[in-house]
């Protein structure tokens, strides 16, 4: 990959392989994903790790929304 651009490469690649915040994986209705934890009680898709396709093209899978963590064992 080629990059023109007058940034430099170190304001331009900053924060590439920093860590973000804590995530962790949990599996519902049969998908596993990836969530970041808003409360106790909720938190915010980050990606779908494993599922069907079709689990893809539901709006509810999608990375941003919000699921309950009850009953969810913990990080696996």
């Amino acid at each position: 990959m080629t990059l023109y651009t007058v940034m430099p490469p170190e304001l331009l690649w900053s924060g590439m392989w920093n860590e973000g915040e804590e995530t962790r994986e949990i599996k519902m209705n049969g998908l596993l994903m990836q969530v970041r934890p808003v409360n106790e009680n909720e938190a915010v898709i980050v990606r779908l790790l494993e599922c069907p396709l079709e689990a893809y093209l539901n709006p509810a899978n999608m990375p941003g929304s919000i699921v309950p963590l009850s009953g969810n064992p913990g990080p696996t």
